[in-house]
């Protein structure tokens, strides 16, 4: 009995060592990201910025109505994502940007406290309705700035 209940143990022991080293594996698959640097987040990756204890994280598409490249449209559609962003340890905020063209509709900008978050592209852009992107595939380049 009391064989089983070591083994019980070390066996608790080494996944919670698994689940340590997961997130570890996740934390070096970021991005590495730098003030005054454009980086990319993929769908659902998360990069930090070390020197300002900030992290940003791509949350999800809300909406990719942009014309595909093979569809002739009579509107050019936008995107809009959601980032969470999270500065030294504070309470996580949601920011959206929006790539439609139309004057002041493009929001590529968004401050958060002292920064300013840019998003300089999102792709990849659409070739036909019939394939939709998975948003694992999506990746926003982002610059942050102090403002």
């Amino acid at each position: 009995m009391y064989k089983r209940w070591i083994w019980a143990v070390v066996a608790l022991f080494g996944l919670a060592l698994t689940g340590c080293q997961v997130d570890e594996q996740a934390r070096a698959d970021a991005p590495e990201a730098h003030l005054d640097e454009a980086f990319a987040l993929g769908g659902g990756q998360e990069a930090v910025i070390a020197s300002e204890n900030l992290r940003l994280r791509f949350d999800q598409v809300l909406e990719d109505s942009r014309c595909p490249t093979r569809v002739d449209c009579v509107w050019t559609g936008q995107a809009r994502i959601a980032i969470v962003v999270q500065p030294n340890a504070g309470e996580p905020s949601t920011v959206t940007f929006n790539t439609n063209p139309a004057n002041g509709q493009t929001v590529n900008v968004v401050a958060v406290g002292p920064y300013a978050i840019e998003m300089q592209s999102l792709d990849p852009y659409p070739q036909s309705p019939e394939d939709p992107i998975p948003f694992e595939d999506y990746r926003a380049t982002l610059i942050v700035r102090k403002a």
